[in-house]
């Protein structure tokens, strides 16, 4: 069952609007149009989506790229996510994958346009998430 993101800012710029694209593909996400996306991939045959690796990543770098927008001072016009899923991990029952280190994710390659989020990066700020108390 699909889950799809849009978004809308003012002004957006190209690198940037390359830089996002890159990290949903990247996380096997598709893109669906300028800033639509779907996962999983339409025919992807996941059984149950990865949220743990590849859509709770992806909208915490929505949401941290949502805050650059607005500290740049230009505002967010519109914001959605629509969600038809069920997800879990039960290792009795060989379902899910529990949260991987960043090199252990699979990733998909990006297209042209999305190349502008390095694969590095990404498994470095992946890596660099903590748990904010000691």
């Amino acid at each position: 069952m699909p889950i799809t993101v849009t978004f809308d800012f003012d002004k957006p710029k190209s690198v940037e609007l390359n830089r996002i694209r890159g990290a949903f593909e990247r996380l096997g996400w598709e893109h669906l149009g300028n800033t639509a996306y779907r996962y999983p991939k339409l025919h992807a045959g996941h059984p149950t989506e990865d949220w743990f690796n590849h859509v709770v990543p992806a909208l915490m770098l929505l949401r941290t790229f949502a805050r650059e927008i607005v500290a740049s001072g230009r505002t967010i016009k519109k914001f959605s996510v629509d969600a038809n899923s069920s997800t879990g991990y039960n290792p009795t029952t060989d379902i899910g994958v529990v949260p991987l280190a960043a090199a252990d994710i699979t990733y998909s390659t990006p297209s042209t346009s999305g190349q502008q989020f390095g694969q590095a990066n990404l498994e470095t700020w992946l890596d660099g998430v903590t748990w904010p108390y000691p």
